[in-house]
């Protein structure tokens, strides 16, 4: 009997060792580490628009007053993104040079590293946790003297990287949300974003503008923006653009006071509408 009682004992050992090795082989203990959304998720780039410099406002006037009301709406949005994306997106980009270390205590993943933003040494922290079928971002940001683990942005992504939303805070200084960005990714392309202002503080507070490829055969890319501001009136245009010939379109029925297009050709200059 106490033969059969040692035998039974040790089976129920070597069952736990099993078990136990068969859980971590799983990847319960140390799973793999999430994929990064696209670079492009979190960007400042919007189609090349030539919202500034040669052929832009500078060259002002009655010929080419339909390039200009679409370029200042499309400046407005590009300066906002260059100055509140400028260290957000020069550290996210460097996350793609670095592994993530899984820290079991926690249940999440971590990645430390120091990015270079205007030659200033930022130590950057990225922090991943799984939900459900989401991944959920955190990003802090310490720089001696200035900032420590400040929370510049978080976020949350499929777990296929199909789409996600990306939230900015305005700076160490001012530590509220600023920007939301949500994207959408279709074919490895991110193909829509939509940066929305959520300063509660800020004069256009809740204005958007929605930036993707266009699906109209004479144009590249779309910009669908609408204004809300405390000191002016409202009003919304959507855009087309091409990046090649330089041609585009815009359509405002609040600025224009009627829904007909209004086109320039590549020299900027007003011109009647194609269709």
């Amino acid at each position: 009997m106490k033969t059969f009682s040692k035998k039974l004992f040790s089976a129920l050992i070597a069952c736990l060792i099993v078990f136990s090795s068969c859980s971590e082989d799983n990847g319960e203990s140390n799973p793999t580490a999430p994929q990064l959304p696209p670079q492009q998720s979190m960007s400042a780039n919007m189609g090349g628009f030539p919202s500034n410099g040669e052929g832009s406002m500078a060259n002002s006037g009655e010929a080419r007053t339909h390039f200009n009301f679409a370029a200042g709406n499309v400046l407005f949005w590009q300066t906002l993104l260059n100055v509140q994306l400028a260290i957000p997106v020069a550290a996210f980009q460097e996350a793609f040079n670095h592994s993530f270390e899984y820290l079991n205590s926690d249940g999440i993943w971590k990645s430390e590293y120091d990015v270079s933003v205007a030659n200033k040494s930022i130590t950057a922290t990225l922090y991943a946790d799984r939900s459900g079928n989401q991944i959920e971002w955190e990003m802090y940001l310490s720089l001696p003297g200035e900032f420590d683990n400040f929370l510049w942005f978080s976020g949350e992504s499929n777990l296929d990287n199909s789409g996600g939303t990306w939230v900015l805070y305005r700076s160490p200084s001012e530590p509220r949300a600023a920007l939301q960005i949500d994207w959408q990714k279709e074919n490895d392309a991110v193909i829509r974003s939509t940066y929305t202002l959520i300063d509660t503080q800020a004069d256009k507070s809740g204005s958007f503008i929605e930036y993707g490829l266009s699906s109209e055969a004479a144009f590249t890319h779309y910009y669908e923006v609408s204004v809300k501001s405390e000191s002016s009136e409202d009003y919304e245009a959507l855009i087309y653009y091409n990046q090649e010939t330089r041609i585009g379109s815009v359509t405002s029925v609040s600025y224009f006071g009627d829904n007909g297009k209004r086109c320039w050709n590549s020299s900027f200059e007003n011109t009647d509408c194609q269709n």
